[in-house]
């Protein structure tokens, strides 16, 4: 019974060595850019991503957000309960947006968007710079969420309440 349990506890051992040196491998921060041609002016584009107050209404994985007093920052609930502070950095209407947030989970980021106008249509292009501190965080962070696949979902539902 001793040689079972010391066996297992070498695996459950070597196992997370593996984790943190295949953690230590992966670049602390990634770089997506997204590009979209949405169905709607600018104008209308640039309103409805800025509205930090209405997405929890149009974004599929946002629950809740509370936007302070001042407006320049404001923080999100995510459906599994995860907040995420966020604030303001740069906004020019109809032409860029800038944010940067932070998690208690251990990452942070950056997030901005160009609209250009392209007929009655929008040409969205996204960056998001998202680092991770934690090893063991960027194993877990490719795993569950993997680099760009926050931007499709969010191109999605961004499309989806244009049309709405």
């Amino acid at each position: 019974m001793l040689r079972i349990t010391l066996i297992g506890l070498a695996v459950v051992v070597a196992s997370g060595l593996v984790l943190v040196v295949v953690g230590v491998l992966l670049p602390a921060t990634t770089r997506s850019e997204r590009e979209a041609l949405l169905r709607a002016p600018v104008p209308t584009v640039f309103a409805t991503v800025t509205d930090v107050a209405d997405q929890a209404r149009w974004r599929s994985d946002v629950e809740r957000v509370q936007v302070a007093e001042n407006g320049l920052t404001w923080r999100e609930t995510t459906g599994s309960g995860v907040e995420i502070a966020f604030r303001l950095i740069e906004s020019r209407p109809n032409e860029a947006y800038v944010i940067e947030y932070e998690s208690p989970q251990g990452f942070k980021g950056r997030w901005t968007g160009h609209f250009v106008s392209v007929g009655d249509t929008t040409r969205l292009t996204m960056t998001e710079t998202v680092t991770i501190a934690s090893p063991i965080g960027r194993v877990i962070g490719r795993l569950v969420a993997p680099p760009g696949a926050h931007m499709e979902r969010y191109l999605a539902d961004l499309q989806a309440a244009l049309e709405a």
